[in-house]
């Protein structure tokens, strides 16, 4: 479904190239504006579908509204969480006129006591609301109780804690669409094969999504009665840095060297890729995310399928989901999955052009 982007009252002050000023005068029908600037005005406001009702809402209650955002970290311009990141930058540009003011903490995936650390500054800032990338499964718990306490809403984005009190999950349904990858990579082996699921994850047992991800990734196979042609791996590898990647997956292919498919649960199935590449492995691949790296390594033959989580959008859905809470009191759905597209060699030039567009406010995927 296709949203146009929210239009703020300096929208149409630069579009009319008059003052803000004389936009609210001919909102509010008070004070001296010419005929032709009111005219003016009016068709701009009509043209661009901007909504003054809203600004006044605003305005009338007299509140400004805090959301903190606590998500990992982005080591590097193409990392996966640079893309929420833009989402969440995004939503808080197109809101801030409207009272949100949105701060931002970043936590190491590879660290609890980080994310421990955050966590603990924005419970003594005591927002009026927290969008929540919870990861680290237990202490995700511990924080959120405190902010129930606090009386303080939240709402999860990437990854879900199922049986919460959060207000609301934006994310994908993580089971399902590692349902789909197994019926990805079954379209590509054959009848008998082994096959490797891959997580790059500090403590598994810790992880919010990853079990509910492999169990999903199995069901497909259990479902249409493979389990017994389709012998299932799991390797645990606790770090994304590429030498112990590869380190790793040199002492799993040396114990299992009859691996023809692998499945990857982040972001990185590049790093995959790339070792298969080196050494010369015809392996099927299905990973997550249209991260740079992902998608130079399929238009090399690396990477099969990628499925694509709409990171960007769940980062803007997660303030426009605060702000219609806050100012128009109005509840929101308790889970709102984002589409999971389906992405091939042959379509990864439009997802990209699709995305540019949309990041520039062009296209608004929901």
């Amino acid at each position: 479904m296709e949203r146009t982007k929210k239009i703020t009252i300096q929208d149409v002050a630069r579009y009319t190239n008059v003052s803000v000023g004389t936009i609210d005068r001919v909102i509010h029908n008070r004070g001296r504006v010419s005929p032709e600037k009111r005219k003016k005005v009016e068709e701009a406001i009509k043209k661009l579908n901007f909504n003054p009702n809203m600004l006044a809402r605003t305005l009338a209650l007299g509140n400004q509204f805090t959301v903190c955002a606590l998500i990992p970290s982005v080591p590097s311009p193409g990392h996966y969480w640079s893309m929420p990141l833009q989402g969440l930058e995004m939503a808080a540009a197109q809101f801030k006129d409207y009272g949100i003011i949105t701060e931002y903490f970043f936590y190491d995936l590879f660290d609890e006591k980080s994310f421990i650390k955050q966590a603990g500054k924005i419970a003594e800032l005591e927002p009026n609301g927290v969008v929540l990338a919870p990861l680290f499964l237990q202490e995700s718990k511990n924080f959120t109780e405190k902010l129930r306490k606090k009386g303080i809403p939240y709402i999860f984005i990437d990854a879900d804690i199922p049986d919460d009190q959060s207000l609301s999950y934006i994310g994908p349904d993580v089971k399902q669409s590692a349902f789909i990858a197994g019926r990805l990579l079954n379209s590509v082996l054959p009848e008998k094969a082994e096959i490797l699921i891959v997580n790059m994850v500090k403590g598994f047992e810790n992880a919010s999504a990853q079990r509910r991800i492999e169990k999903g990734f199995k069901d497909y196979f259990n479902k249409i009665g493979q389990e017994e042609n389709k012998t299932i791996h799991t390797l645990t590898i606790q770090s994304t840095q590429k030498e112990e990647v590869f380190r790793e997956l040199t002492k799993f292919y040396i114990k299992y060297p009859a691996i023809k498919g692998v499945f990857v649960t982040n972001s990185k199935a590049f790093l995959i890729a790339e070792f298969h590449r080196l050494h010369y492995l015809n392996i099927r691949l299905v990973g997550y995310d249209l991260v740079p790296d992902n998608m130079e390594q399929m238009k090399n033959g690396g990477i099969d399928f990628i499925i694509s989580q709409s990171p960007v959008q769940q980062g803007k859905r997660a303030i426009q989901t605060l702000f219609d809470y806050f100012v128009w009191k109005k509840e929101p759905q308790k889970i709102q999955y984002v589409p999971l597209d389906i992405i091939i060699c042959e379509n990864l030039d439009f997802y990209i052009n699709f995305n540019r567009h949309s990041q520039n406010g062009i296209n608004n995927n929901q």
